[in-house]
């Protein structure tokens, strides 16, 4: 059995593996880094000449208990497993006591999931997981969740009910002290990095969703006031009155009220309640049934008549933050038009004094990806409100732990989810709280119970996934894809290509090395260079493999899938008719909102449409054309709620439809952006539009001002378009000497926060300073 066996132990330089484990047989022992990282794990593939593999990751000494490793092998020689790991026993200062871990199963996905200190991989299967993670991946955190989740893909990763070894106890905190430390920020890189590493896992398991597109109709129904705080609960007199008032002395601009789901108490609570009674605002229900946890206690006042427009959560030992919470909730269902607000919270004793870590923001949330993560994850934050009619359609599961979790992750499959990420809530920790001190079988309990709720969201996203593939701007995609080597090569490097985030001020602007790009980026698109090259967007220029649908407007467009993408699904919409790259004078401004409402209605929804000016990024100048992309990948409309918040208002028109256009100063972007927003319908107040292009410079022999454009339907606003003027080309650092030089050529997506670099030496040394100086210096 030995021979079968290399054992790879993490410890320090100056550590013998013999100080680590006690009982190990005479097998080959590796030392490797204490690390995470990739290239631990490469080491391992390829340093592994037998069939199995033990890796230790203790901090600490372990005893192998009787036939530990026999019985591992045992497990692993079914062909269906790939890894095996075991209960253990831990000793402690009052003795030693059993560490039972649970069964894994496919919604097992967290990244703290505990395998223990001891796993042992089946060699082949261990080399595949291994292969799968690129060069670019190179993990410094996550190796190993990496490795897991590939694992799980094709094998089982399987739990012995034996316990097999001893390991000393190392950390003592309770449960209730440990469950926040995937928020504390000192573990913001490793969070990143496995939400990536996560990312990839969904997509390869069709399991990954782009950002919802469904919003709510926040005056949907007849309801008796506007919200209702609802608090289960039971025995908790020493804190309910605390509960009560915090509600009472929210100051709102709406009606609502306050439901207490007593569930039976017994402790003087109900008595504390009643004392309320001559209150209007409360409504105290006590269930005939008595087999109701928090969820079902929930259930039943969110279907009581007197329950409000939006359901708001209080725990009865907690509380708001102050008399504004409940407002601040409200307006931003109404503001985002979102499904399920979530908001954050300071951690306190029960005298209310700041306990660590401190504020829980769950930060980690975007708009972009926080739906897909939060499957990765164990908590989304408090307190948690929810539009009524839609919680009465989704139910609530009954139990008393992980029914707010089910929620989240339900209503974020095809709703946006609001975030508030300033303090509104005040969860007290103290001896009565439920979750402070738990046995490890209630923990594992717990785990189990979410993980199940993962494994139930993963099914039912692959079949809204698979539901989605079936559109007919998927089909064409993937035929296009699947028959256009050149395509689907430069769109299978966007999976792996390297990005930087760089923030100037509160903006938001990432950096893409894209060497496939050159091609436009150093497009030479002087009028003796156009003359002497065929144009490749005449339908009778493009390559054999490329594909078109055609959109008959005003215009007649074919719809192309671009073979050089800056973004996934990056498309191409060009006139069939030769024509020079303006847009004045095409059908009073209208075209773009109408091409829009084309695309999302039959190619795809949520995508954006947006305009290269001849001079302002097109490499084809002497053809008509758009692009489009997904909204979800541009970072300004995804940088476009904070931005609004600090625009001014520059005119509003009334459309003959009686639907108001309004137009917009943005402020807090790195360049100049006028907007121009029209309720429920595609199109602006062409009067507007005229008057604020004919305030922009016309350079001669131009037939429009410089700009770049971009259109779509904002689910909270209405149909928008955003104008950015533009005064050159191309920067001057483009053309400069030596280091100086940076090839950047700004089109719409550059100056929308996605730079392009196709070399890799600016993507690296590109600065801050520089990116501001380039959107100075191209924008007007």
């Amino acid at each position: 059995m030995e021979k079968n066996i290399t054992c790879f132990i993490a410890c320090g330089e100056e550590t013998k593996p013999s100080d680590m484990i006690e009982g190990l047989p005479e097998c080959r022992v590796l030392k490797i880094p204490c690390s995470d990282d990739t290239e631990t794990y490469r080491f391992i593939a390829a340093e592994s000449h037998t069939p199995y593999v033990l890796v230790c990751r203790a901090k600490q000494y372990i005893r192998l208990g009787s036939r530990a490793l026999e019985r591992m092998t045992d497990y692993l020689s079914a062909p269906s497993c790939g890894m095996v790991y075991a209960d253990r026993y831990e000793e402690t200062g009052e003795g030693m006591r059993p560490h039972p871990v649970i069964d894994y199963q496919e919604g097992s996905v967290r990244d703290d999931f505990d395998f223990g200190s001891l796993v042992m991989y089946r060699t082949e299967a261990l080399r595949q997981a291994v292969a799968e993670i690129s060069v670019e991946d190179d993990y410094a955190y996550s190796a190993s969740y990496a490795i897991r989740l590939a694992l799980s893909r094709r094998y089982a990763l399987t739990h012995i009910r034996e316990y097999l070894y001893t390991e000393a106890e190392t950390d003592t905190r309770r449960s209730g002290e440990k469950q926040f430390d995937y928020v504390d920020p000192r573990n913001r890189s490793v969070q990143i990095e496995r939400e990536a590493a996560f990312t990839r896992y969904l997509k390869k398991t069709g399991a990954y969703l782009p950002p919802a597109t469904h919003r709510i109709d926040p005056n949907e129904g007849s309801f008796p006031c506007e919200a209702s705080v609802i608090i289960p609960v039971r025995n908790r007199v020493r804190t309910i009155d605390d509960a009560i008032r915090s509600v009472l002395e929210q100051q709102t601009t709406f009606d609502y009220n306050l439901i207490i789901v007593d569930n039976h108490s017994t402790d003087g609570t109900t008595e504390a309640i009643r004392r309320y009674a001559g209150n209007a605002k409360v409504v105290h229900l006590i269930p005939e049934r008595t087999d109701l946890g928090i969820g079902g206690c929930w259930d039943l006042a969110v279907r009581d008549a007197r329950c409000g427009r939006f359901a708001v959560q209080l725990d009865s030992d907690d509380l708001y933050s102050g008399p504004d919470t409940l407002q601040l909730i409200i307006d931003k269902f109404h503001n985002e038009r979102c499904a399920m607000v979530i908001g954050s919270y300071r951690m306190t004793n029960f005298d209310l004094e700041t306990l660590p870590p401190g504020v829980i923001d769950h930060r980690e949330w975007t708009d972009r990806n926080g739906h897909n993560n939060a499957l990765r994850i164990n908590g989304l934050g408090a307190p948690r409100a929810f539009f009524t009619p839609l919680l009465r359609e989704t139910g609530i599961p009954n139990v008393s732990y992980g029914e707010d979790y089910a929620l989240g992750l339900a209503f974020s499959r095809q709703y946006r989810i609001g975030r508030i990420y300033e303090v509104i809530y005040l969860c007290r920790r103290w001896e009565g709280n439920s979750d402070a001190a738990l046995s490890i079988e209630k923990v594992n309990r717990n785990n189990a119970y979410k993980d199940s709720l993962r494994t139930l969201e993963l099914a039912r996203r692959r079949a809204l996934a698979a539901k989605e593939q079936d559109r007919p701007g998927t089909r064409f995609l993937k035929h296009q894809l699947a028959h256009w080597e050149l395509a689907r090569t430069n769109h299978e490097a966007l999976e792996y290509i390297q990005t930087r985030c760089i923030r100037p001020g509160d903006n938001v602007i990432w950096v893409q090395f894209n060497p496939a790009r050159a091609v436009s980026t150093c497009a030479k698109t002087d009028p003796a260079s156009i003359a002497a090259r065929p144009c490749f967007l005449c339908l009778e220029n493009k390559p054999a493999e490329q594909e078109s649908l055609r959109i008959e407007l005003d215009e007649t467009f074919d719809l192309r899938i671009n073979p050089y993408p800056i973004l996934p699904g990056h498309l191409t919409i060009s006139s069939e008719r030769h024509q020079p790259q303006t847009l004045a004078g095409k059908t009073g401004r209208q075209l773009p909102g109408k091409l829009v409402e084309w695309i999302n209605r039959h190619f795809a929804p949520g995508y954006a449409l947006f305009y290269n000016g001849a001079k302002c990024g097109a490499s084809a100048p002497d053809h008509f054309h758009f692009q489009a992309a997904r909204m979800q990948d541009i970072p300004l409309i995804l940088q476009w709620d904070r931005l609004m918040e600090t625009a001014t208002l520059t005119a509003e028109t009334t459309l003959t439809n009686g639907n108001k256009c309004r137009s917009y100063r943005i402020e807090g972007y790195l360049c100049p952006v006028q907007a121009f927003i029209t309720e429920n319908t595609p199109v602006s107040d062409t009067a507007l539009v005229e008057a604020y292009l004919r305030s922009l410079p016309l350079h001669p022999d131009e037939d429009e001002p410089r700009y770049n454009l971009f259109a779509w339907e904002d689910p909270k606003r209405g149909f928008t378009v955003a104008y950015i003027p533009r005064a050159l080309h191309r920067p001057s650092c483009y053309t400069a000497q030596g280091g100086a030089q940076r090839l950047i050529s700004p089109g719409a997506l550059d100056m929308a926060g996605l730079l392009v670099t196709p070399r890799r030496e600016d993507f690296e040394n590109l600065t801050e300073e520089e990116i501001r100086q380039i959107y100075n210096e191209v924008s007007l």
